[in-house]
């Protein structure tokens, strides 16, 4: 293996686990059906073996299941599974909330928080809603770092999972529909001055209504 195939072959994968994870979430890969690996590469225009790797990854995630010499099947929520997966986000990200704003976070950190979830209603303001995917990419990017802070590997990917597995088959779409999506973006602000506060309660009390958007 050259040098230059061991620095593409990690880039590669990633952009194409980048956009094989957005057609999943926008629903453009259907629940229940079965894509290739060598289908997805011609169309993804990336050669084989890192589409495939890109796959395996995103079936490690939930997003995706293996289908013996067929390829990988879009993974379809069952409402019993959106629930399971809404009470586990329940449990563990209020809980982790909770923890950060008690502990107290540096200025630093703060003033990330603070750019992160701004971001989020800057998003919104300039694209009126139009296009949720950008939107859901800078709210994951808000939750994953303020969840980061915990200090728990496991707890930030497991979190980024059920993420993932909440919006999975194009589930947020209804958000735009209703027009809630700047109202999502708002309370990122508000968890960050009750983070900030050091105000654990007021915290918690945030994110069990923010989580109510991932509600079943």
């Amino acid at each position: 293996m050259s040098a230059l195939d061991t620095f593409e072959r990690p880039t590669l994968k990633g952009s194409a686990e980048a956009l094989i994870r957005k057609a999943l979430l926008d629903g453009s890969m259907r629940p229940g059906e079965i894509y290739s690996a060598n289908a997805l590469s011609s169309s993804l225009k990336i050669s084989n073996s890192p589409v495939r790797e890109a796959m395996m990854s995103l079936a490690d995630r939930g997003l995706l299941e293996p289908v013996r010499n067929r390829g990988f099947r879009v993974v379809e929520m069952s409402p019993k599974d959106r629930q399971e997966v809404y009470d586990l986000r329940r449990l563990i990200e209020v809980e982790a909330v909770q923890r950060v704003a008690m502990a107290g976070v540096s200025e630093a950190v703060g003033d990330r928080l603070q750019q992160l979830a701004q971001r989020t209603v800057d998003i919104l303001e300039q694209v009126s809603e139009g296009d949720i995917f950008d939107y859901l990419e800078a709210d994951h990017d808000f939750h994953m770092y303020l969840i980061s802070q915990v200090g728990n590997a496991r707890w930030t990917r497991l979190v980024g999972q059920l993420r993932d597995q909440s919006r999975i088959n194009g589930a947020y779409i209804h958000l735009r529909e209703k027009g809630l999506l700047m109202q999502s973006a708002r309370e990122h602000l508000e968890l960050v001055d009750a983070i900030i506060g050091r105000d654990g309660q007021r915290a918690a009390d945030v994110m069990v209504r923010h989580l109510e958007y991932a509600r079943p």
